[in-house]
């Protein structure tokens, strides 16, 4: 809200107060909402940064394809730019992060995790093709020059799935590649998880950077 407005925070909702030039302001449906590139912004700066990239890992996705790199332009000039410089290291590199490739949150979150742990960029949602150009399988997160693929085992969505992702899993190993399952309970505490990325890397004979 701009300041002066005479909305508060309480229960339920937290009010920001902050400039808001006409640039900022955009009208959907009748109702004046600020700008995709504004609100990418100020969360970069401001949220947590599970939170922050995953949303923008959603607002680069609500784009078309051809025009995602000049959103995150628009978005990284605004974070140099920006007046008040609390966050903006943060928020670049999560910006640098987000792919708007990721299909769920913890997608996002689970790339941020491995960038926090070290290891080199991954790819998101790859694609296992045949060589006619046939899908076979699409891949969470995936290193495709060392074949090691992450798969994010969801509750919602993996149920009663477990014979099925057991074969597919076995189906990767057989064409050669390392497949570490990854849970929500490898989001609350990541040890498990660097350990298994760590084995898997070693055995492709990637030494990863600890800085």
């Amino acid at each position: 809200m701009p300041y002066g407005h005479p909305s508060r925070s309480r229960a339920g909702l937290v009010v920001h107060n902050g400039p808001l030039p006409a640039a900022d302001v955009i009208e959907r449906d009748g109702l004046r909402v600020l700008s995709a590139e504004r609100v990418a912004c100020d969360l970069l700066c401001t949220a947590r940064p599970r939170d922050a990239i995953a949303v923008t890992d959603q607002l680069l996705a609500s784009q078309p394809p051809e025009r995602r790199e000049e959103f995150r332009a628009r978005v990284a000039a605004r974070l140099k730019n920006r007046r008040d410089p609390r966050g903006t290291r943060c928020g670049t590199r999560l910006l640098g992060l987000a792919t708007g490739r990721a299909e769920s949150a913890p997608e996002s979150w689970l790339l941020l995790e491995v960038a926090d742990l070290g290891f080199p960029p991954a790819e998101v949602n790859w694609s296992i093709r045949t060589p006619d150009g046939v899908e076979l399988y699409r891949l969470d997160l995936a290193w495709p020059d060392q074949r090691i693929a992450l798969e994010y085992d969801g509750y919602a969505v993996h149920s009663g799935r477990e014979r099925e992702d057991g074969r597919r899993a076995e189906d990767l190993r057989r064409r050669g590649w390392i497949v570490v399952a990854v849970t929500v309970d490898d989001l609350k505490d990541n040890r498990a998880l660097e350990q298994a990325l760590r084995e898997a890397f070693a055995q492709r004979g990637y030494q990863r950077r600890v800085c």
